[in-house]
């Protein structure tokens, strides 16, 4: 019975951690990349735009 019970317990604290920590994981990493992603469109974005209206005053001004 405590050998079993020993096992068992063992086996649940392992799937449980083991699960947590991959959810976590995957949590994070999901989390990281679409945060790296929007920024990075946005800075683009916003960079590519002021270039295009700077160029554009410039050469409408001139």
């Amino acid at each position: 019975t405590t050998h079993e019970t020993t096992h068992a317990t063992t086996h649940a604290t392992t799937h449980a951690t083991t699960h947590e920590s991959t959810h976590a994981t995957t949590h994070e990493t999901t989390h990281a990349t679409t945060h790296a992603t929007t920024h990075a469109t946005t800075h683009e974005t916003t960079h590519a735009t002021t270039h295009a209206t700077t160029h554009a005053t410039t050469h409408a001004t001139t």
